[in-house]
């Protein structure tokens, strides 16, 4: 009878040992599948900005877009995650949405025509009239910025555009808890903003933890965007 009840007992141990480390695997394949999930959210959003600036414009006369159109197509993609207005302030996910837009034309093979445009739900306001929308001045760039910025934003001959859509989800660091996004244990590894030519490199102030970006060729007449 000692025996037994001794026996029992290293099974009560055991056991009890075992609990921690069945609950922190738990967590661990929550935390994998949270990650797989939140990877696909950005690639489906940027891939549902791609379409929406290709058809954005179709029923009107002048088909170039404007801050107006980023700002709508920004808000589009963000809510396949946010639900109602959760993107803006004051952030209770400790996120918020960002897309980046980098368009370049090709004038001749070492010559680029590029701008840089981008929309957030950074702002205080709290619907996409009042995002922080804008975009930079059209400039001139060599064939090594462009590669720079991404290879396949390289064109085969003179005359063609290509657009960059690198949408993101940023912390903001003073609501950031990773567990607001169903993070336990893994910690989303920051992203470096991607460099941008002729400007000064603000990647430093800039926390992407998860993003994704998608190089299309635009339709004609859309870009450079307009006020």
């Amino acid at each position: 009878k000692y025996f037994r009840k001794s026996f029992h007992g290293s099974i009560l141990i055991e056991f009890a040992f075992s609990i921690p480390i069945l609950i922190s695997l738990l967590f661990f394949i929550n935390d994998h599948y949270r990650f797989y999930e939140l990877n696909d959210k950005v690639k489906s959003s940027a891939y549902l900005a791609a379409s929406m600036i290709q058809q954005i414009t179709n029923t009107r006369t002048n088909k170039q877009l404007t801050t107006d159109d980023l700002a709508r197509i920004s808000y589009a993609v963000c809510l396949n995650f946010f639900h109602t207005n959760t993107m803006f302030n004051p952030w209770p996910l400790g996120i918020y949405a960002a897309v980046d837009y980098y368009y370049v034309k090709r004038l001749r093979n070492d010559c680029y025509q590029y701008q840089q445009c981008w929309s957030t739900t950074s702002s205080s306001g709290k619907s996409p009239h009042e995002m922080n929308t804008s975009y930079r001045q059209v400039k001139t760039i060599s064939l090594n910025q462009v590669k720079e910025l991404h290879a396949d934003l390289v064109c085969n001959q003179d005359g063609e555009e290509r657009i960059l859509i690198d949408f993101c989800y940023r912390k903001y660091e003073i609501f950031y808890n990773k567990q607001k996004l169903g993070l336990f244990i893994l910690s989303p590894k920051i992203i470096s903003a991607r460099h941008r030519p002729n400007e000064s490199d603000n990647s430093l102030s800039i926390c992407n933890i998860f993003t994704y970006g998608l190089v299309i060729t635009p339709k004609p007449g859309l870009f450079p965007i307009q006020k």
